[in-house]
């Protein structure tokens, strides 16, 4: 049986005293609480795996309440699995929320059901309200209930952030999801019978049914993977993924690890109900919408006439290339693609014409202010010469 495993996650520029309001404040309100047990045991896996920070980000994960979670997905009687992690990066100062949910055979009906649950959860997750109902897919926060995902996310998001004076939103978003079966079958097959349905979770459309195959194939582009059993494939909103992975890799990455270091790896038995978290492609994600979101925030700043501060491209230089280097190699190349992908390179480009246009007044009120400057100690020497000449011309009046 195959699962299929979405992660969405939002990214929002904060600084480290608006990041401790919202860390702390969560703890203290009874929102937040540390990332342990299983999910933390297995994020930090990877991550030690993966990643390599000088400053970790600190994650913590929404707080359940008694009798359930306060965050909830419901499509009429069904409840899907759910976990809403928040992270400050104090590399990036930046936030990130990431919503974890499973959708199996079990949470749908019918042939390719799973896949069209997927996509309706990824579009109440972009705002897409349901007319339905009680039988409509419905958020809820605590004890209220959303018409959308979104609505109560964002609820959840205002809660966190309340008295922080934060002006940034909920608005640079992105997805990934994975199909997760233990068969250790390549993946590529399966894509080339039918690539319509990933398509159609790649791109959040529900009429995926109706794209030409040829269509989807080549929306989707060539696939990225280090193993025989994973196929990944980047798209505008996200990264769909392909994991086959089987006990028989486990238990011979196991053997290889023990005998020259004594002991397995726990990051290759990972089997995470958070999508994208095996192979890194979600902390991928992660850094793709934090760069976004900080260009982002870089445009606005340089559009406000009352906060216009000549922008150094060599320091958006530094975040990219300290962005760049984090992952492994092989990885770093599924990060290109989906920075291809998700535009990032066009956000980039504005705001490098955005800083050349204001390095070029800058200069121009540079020169005019030293024009006027050089003008204006031009005519003081003028008048200190004459009044000098005067004073010269008295004195040998008056010593005649």
């Amino acid at each position: 049986m195959t699962a299929v495993l979405l992660t969405f996650a939002w990214a929002v520029p904060l600084s480290e005293r608006e990041a401790e309001k919202v860390l702390d404040g969560g703890r203290d309100r009874g929102l937040l609480a540390h990332l342990d047990g299983k999910l933390g045991e297995e994020w930090t896996a990877a991550e030690n795996f993966l990643a390599n920070y000088t400053t970790p980000p600190r994650r913590r994960v929404l707080r359940k309440r008694t009798g359930g979670s306060r965050l909830s997905i419901r499509i009429g009687a069904v409840s899907l699995p759910c976990e809403l992690i928040v992270t400050w990066h104090p590399a990036y100062h930046a936030m990130t929320l990431v919503l974890a949910t499973t959708i199996t055979g079990r949470a749908a009906d019918g042939p390719a059901a799973e896949f069209d649950l997927a996509i309706a959860v990824l579009q109440s997750l972009q705002g897409r309200e349901t007319v339905n109902g009680t039988n409509g897919l419905h958020g809820g926060y605590g004890e209220q209930t959303f018409p959308s995902l979104l609505k109560a996310v964002t609820h959840i998001f205002e809660d966190l952030t309340k008295g922080c004076g934060l002006t940034e939103g909920l608005g640079r978003k992105g997805w990934c999801v994975e199909l997760r079966s233990h068969d250790g079958h390549p993946p590529a097959q399966r894509v080339a019978t039918d690539p319509r349905p990933f398509y159609g979770m790649a791109t959040s459309d529900e009429g995926w049914r109706f794209v030409p195959r040829e269509v989807a194939r080549e929306a989707l582009g060539p696939s990225w993977g280090t193993r025989s059993f994973v196929a990944a494939y980047t798209m505008a909103g996200g990264i769909v993924c392909l994991n086959s992975k089987d006990s028989d890799y486990v238990e011979r990455q196991d053997e290889l690890m023990r005998g020259p270091f004594g002991a397995a790896e726990p990051y290759f038995g990972i089997d995470s109900d958070v999508g994208g978290l095996d192979h890194g492609m979600l902390f991928i994600l992660e850094r793709v919408l934090i760069r976004m979101a900080l260009a982002d925030q870089w445009l606005a700043s340089m559009k406000q006439a009352g906060s216009r501060t000549r922008l150094l491209r060599g320091s958006l230089d530094d975040i990219l290339e300290m962005l760049h280097s984090v992952l492994p190699p092989e990885v770093d190349s599924l990060e290109r693609r989906l920075v291809t992908s998700m535009g990032v390179e066009r956000i980039i480009a504005q705001l490098d014409r955005q800083a050349e246009a204001m390095d070029e007044e800058t200069r121009y009120s540079y020169e005019n202010t030293v024009s006027a400057r050089v003008t204006r100690l031009t005519v003081v020497t003028v008048v200190l010469t004459v009044v000098t000449i005067v004073l010269g011309v008295l004195q040998v009046l008056v010593s005649l």
